[in-house]
């Protein structure tokens, strides 16, 4: 048997637990008692550390890029970061990154946890499964994303989304996992399908008890529906009642959940910000942003997630198609499916099923989040990858890309996939940035990301927790 003893409440532990055993027998107090120096020096050893050596760092704390660092990791934490020349920590493992760029690992706020490959056509032989939930959070890992927030993913259990969450906090091979568990939508809507599994509550009693319920299985936020998708340009579907709408974010806000919205239509945003909306999760898509809009998300400390990845697969397919399968420089992604939807034949099946998004609601998307960005309201990088066309992982990375084409600097793009989210999840203190005390989760790439945006796909090594993933 082992005790481990980490620190003062350990010992005293371990002196009660031989005050009960000792007297009940005569061997095993002698081995105990034996094994009280080893463990005495096993406290004393010091944590494991690694020095990433040699490497230009972006710390998202406004700072140019630091040359030639020397960033010291004990345990899962950031212990120091110093110039390299003269820097020496005997013992530690040393992994010399000359000409490497290493910043906060990336966030998707808007990601399904799906493969995005459920396209026309017969399957692919060996891909994985659409979804493989665990699986697909772990794969986010090899893209970067060193944390996911889930906005909903279909039929899965609500006890798994509780475990998968456990495991994410202390399992280094997958992202650190948040989210929503299940939306909220109503019947005829949209994820209004029983396939869905959203909720689809009738009265404001029974949408008080679902967030209740959501709220019981730890979920970071609610998310709830409340639009007729006319802005896709395919028929309105049904939306939920205003009644039903206030009260999900007033239970939510009373057990201190925020409150996401899917409200892409411009007076649908406004009507779930007069109602306390915490957030939206796509780009507004019919309009201009204007003052109103501004006044109410600064008002609610509301932010903005993007999803540019989403709208612009939804107006032509295969051109998205090319440029996923450009960005994939190391080929990790599906290469049958990203040449398979660039015929024409292939997608005109995918616009038939998807539809394709008006382009004037693209440009709308586009300038809106550098409207947004402008008016000091909180951009946040998501994907909505699941949704059919938005592959996973490279979306991700790809929705970056978009930023910038948007308008936005490489800069701000970081920041809209690092900082941003990070005080968005109240996590800032030990996300979002490379600080002294932050948690050592770490993208290390081959280039610098703010020559080049795209550079975000040149990756040189992963680090979750203080634990290297490649």
């Amino acid at each position: 048997m082992t005790v481990h003893c980490d620190d003062a409440l350990g010992w005293h532990a371990m002196a009660l637990f031989l005050r009960m055993i000792m007297p009940r027998t005569r061997l095993l107090g002698p081995c105990l008692i034996a094994t009280i120096p080893i463990l005495v020096a096993a406290q004393q050893t010091a944590p494991r550390e690694t020095v990433l050596n040699h490497v230009s760092v972006i710390d998202m704390i406004g700072r140019a890029v630091q040359p030639d660092m020397a960033v010291l990791i004990r345990g899962d934490r950031i212990a120091a970061i110093e110039r390299a020349v003269g820097f020496d920590r005997p013992g530690a493992r040393v992994i010399d990154l000359t000409g490497k760029f290493l910043l906060p690992g990336l966030v998707d706020m808007h990601n399904h946890l799906e493969r995005g490959d459920s396209m026309p056509g017969p399957p692919i032989p060996g891909r994985a499964a659409e979804r493989d939930v665990r699986g697909n959070l772990k794969e986010m890992l090899a893209w970067g994303f060193t944390t996911v927030f889930s906005t909903h993913h279909a039929n899965v259990d609500l006890r798994e989304f509780a475990e998968l969450r456990r495991a994410a906090a202390t399992d280094s091979a997958l992202p650190r996992f948040f989210g929503v568990g299940r939306a909220f939508s109503v019947a005829g809507g949209h994820y209004g399908q029983p396939r869905s599994a959203t909720y689809l509550p009738d009265s404001a009693d029974e949408a008080r008890a679902n967030v209740r319920e959501l709220h019981a299985t730890g979920v970071d936020a609610i998310k709830l529906i409340y639009a007729d998708q006319a802005h896709t340009g395919r028929p309105p579907v049904p939306v939920m009642r205003p009644e039903v709408m206030r009260a999900l974010i007033e239970e939510a806000h009373r057990l201190r959940l925020k409150a996401y919205v899917h409200a892409p239509g411009m007076r649908q945003a406004k009507e779930v910000l007069r109602a306390g909306a915490d957030g939206l999760v796509h780009s507004v898509t019919d309009a201009p942003l204007d003052d109103e809009f501004i006044t109410l998300m600064k008002k609610n400390g509301a932010t903005y997630t993007t999803t540019l990845a989403l709208y612009t697969a939804f107006s032509d397919v295969a051109a998205w198609m090319r440029r996923l399968a450009a960005m994939d420089t190391r080929g990790l992604g599906p290469e049958d499916l990203y040449a398979r939807h660039q015929s024409a034949e292939a997608a005109k099946a995918y616009h038939a099923m998807a539809g394709t998004f008006p382009p004037e609601n693209l440009r709308y998307a586009k300038s809106n989040v550098r409207r947004a960005l402008d008016a000091q309201i909180p951009v946040l990088a998501g994907s909505d990858t699941g949704v059919p066309g938005v592959l996973l992982g490279v979306s991700s990375q790809m929705e970056l890309v978009l930023l910038v084409d948007a308008g936005l600097t490489p800069a701000e793009a970081l920041a809209a996939a690092t900082i941003n989210p990070a005080r968005a999840l109240d996590r800032d203190h030990e996300q979002g940035t490379v600080e002294r005390g932050k948690l050592a989760d770490f993208l290390i790439l081959d280039a610098d990301p703010l020559a080049d945006i795209r550079n975000i796909s040149k990756i040189h090594l992963v680090f979750k927790g203080g634990m290297p993933n490649n």
